[in-house]
Parts: structure tokens; C-alpha cells; sequence
């Protein structure tokens, strides 16, 4: 019998995202950010779009996902529901 794949929990902040990320020293080592921008992201309403392929697969190696658009990436309706 297959198991079945459980869902990714979806993170709606960016301070969210970071949170679980391991904090603005992680990220930084992640993404190759500077610490002090890296700091500011989670305070911030979006994250730089070019991080949004490296931080995508750290959260997926977790099981889990965020918004596309904490990226500020452009959604469309059915790319919003697929994600939803």
C-alpha cells in the first residue's frame, strides 16, 4: 500500500520563512547575502526575487512551501490556486 505524501505546510511571511530557515545567519550562508540585507528581509513584505530558486528548494528539503509571490514573482489565478 502506497503512503500517501503528506501536504507541505505553507509559510504566508517572509519573517516566517526565515524563522524556519535558521535565522538570518543561515540564510545568509544560503543565499550568499550580506547578514545585515539578509537581517532586513524579515521585516520586509517580500524577500529579492533572484533568491527565490535557492530559498524554494531549502523549504521543499523541509516539506515545506511559501508563496511565489513572497518573491514578489508574478502569479496568475491558476498558478495561485495550484499553489494553494
Amino acid at each position: 500500500m502506497r503512503k500517501q505524501r503528506e501536504s507541505a505546510k505553507q509559510l504566508e511571511t517572509t519573517s516566517e520563512v526565515m524563522k524556519v530557515l535558521g535565522g538570518p545567519a543561515r540564510v545568509a550562508a544560503l543565499t550568499g547575502a550580506r547578514y545585515k540585507l539578509v537581517w532586513q528581509w524579515g521585516k520586509d513584505p517580500t524577500f529579492p526575487s533572484k533568491y527565490f530558486a535557492v530559498m524554494s528548494w531549502a523549504l521543499r528539503k523541509k516539506r515545506l512551501r511559501a508563496s511565489p509571490a513572497l518573491w514578489d514573482q508574478v502569479m496568475i489565478p491558476e498558478m495561485e490556486k495550484a499553489a494553494a
